[in-house]
């Protein structure tokens, strides 16, 4: 009777394969974040994800399908979140960003990576669109000036995204802290700067 009990318990044992599917992208950004696209594989992400490789392998046919897909997986969460916040005013949109960096760290650094390395981040990727339509919206509402280059200025914010990230890693840190400090100090920056304008010399 105890044998036949112990068998339904573990025929009614159902894997949540969205959950595990998750678990794994997670583990895999992780690596990525730490070794690079070329130094990891289906079985260090199965490991970190506490799930057997047989499991990994049913949602990923080989590492590249699995990097793509943690790629795409986290590209997604964070324009899902950047475009759910409706916010309209600059300093609330850096807020939110710079708190969205700090949340997802180890993202962050892959995205970054990949931008530098040329992979990534091109005109048409997604997260690349919705920063220059942020900055569009910004500028209709008149937060922006109307003459900004947005191609350029989206990718000098892109490039603000390192410094957050390497701020970060700084011992001792507190991350809301840091992204309000972040925050103030960009926000300062972008509408003052930080030179004095120069002089013109004195004619004789």
């Amino acid at each position: 009777m105890r044998e036949k009990a112990k068998t339904v318990a573990r025929k009614t044992r159902v894997r949540n394969p969205v959950q595990t599917r998750a678990r794994l992208l997670q583990a895999t950004v992780e690596l990525l974040a730490r070794k690079g696209p070329d130094g990891i594989s289906i079985k260090e992400a199965a490991e970190l994800a506490k799930v057997s490789r047989g499991v990994a392998y049913q949602h990923f046919e080989h590492r590249e399908h699995m990097v793509r897909a943690a790629k795409d997986w986290i590209t997604e969460r964070l324009i899902d979140s950047m475009q759910g916040n409706g916010l309209a005013v600059a300093d609330d949109v850096m807020l939110h960003v710079a708190r969205l960096i700090l949340q997802n760290r180890d993202a962050a650094t892959l995205l970054i990576s990949d931008a530098v390395a040329g992979r990534e981040l091109s005109p048409e990727h997604p997260i690349t669109r919705l920063i220059r339509q942020s900055l569009e919206q910004l500028k209709s509402t008149g937060e922006a000036r109307a003459d900004i280059d947005i191609e350029v200025l989206s990718y000098i914010l892109l490039g603000m995204t390192s410094t957050l990230v390497m701020l970060s890693r700084l011992p001792d840190h507190d991350p809301e802290d840091l992204a309000q400090r972040f925050t103030t100090e960009l926000s300062s920056f972008m509408r003052q700067g930080i030179f004095f304008p120069r002089k013109e010399p004195k004619r004789r």
